[in-house]
């Protein structure tokens, strides 16, 4: 079975990739597909997050295991996480530059036969040098900043 994934990044120019992937690859395989597939060599920290239609981060997966009770990545097949299509994942990869992707499942191909284990079907714009510093945090106020002229500057 092959799972589509569209993967965006979430920067302020549209950067995706829509990905197909064998469902048995484990996690720790698929950050590095996405890594991969963005341009990064796969050598920084990354992690998981179950998402919600909102996208709000859930419960993590972590690349490795730091107390008991941990997820861990590396030999979870991604169909143990995405079963339905919508299904949602947060991936962050480099913990010091938290570049963080969307992925999302859209579509199940039960019947697809390929040796590859994934394949890259789809890519969209180029990935900045540089991490977004907080686009979590931009309001349209932002846009609207008026300097006051009456002030000595």
């Amino acid at each position: 079975m092959r799972l589509k994934f569209r993967i965006i990044l979430n920067v302020k120019d549209d950067v995706l990739r829509d990905i197909i992937v064998d469902s048995s690859t484990s996690l720790l395989e698929f950050s590095k597909i996405i890594s991969d597939q963005f341009g990064f060599d796969s050598s920084e920290i990354s992690t998981f997050h179950i998402s919600n239609e909102n996208w709000e981060q859930l419960e993590e997966i972590k690349i490795f295991k730091i107390d008991d009770n941990d997820e861990i990545m590396d030999k979870a097949p991604i169909s143990n996480y995405f079963v339905l299509n919508g299904d949602k994942m947060i991936f962050v990869y480099d913990f010091l530059n938290y570049w963080t992707f969307f992925v999302e499942l859209y579509e199940i191909d039960e019947l697809s036969n390929s040796d590859l284990k994934f394949e890259c079907i789809n890519s969209v714009g180029h990935v900045p040098k540089e991490a977004p510093s907080d686009i979590y945090n931009k309001t349209d106020e932002d846009d609207d900043f008026e300097q006051d002229e009456s002030l000595d500057l």
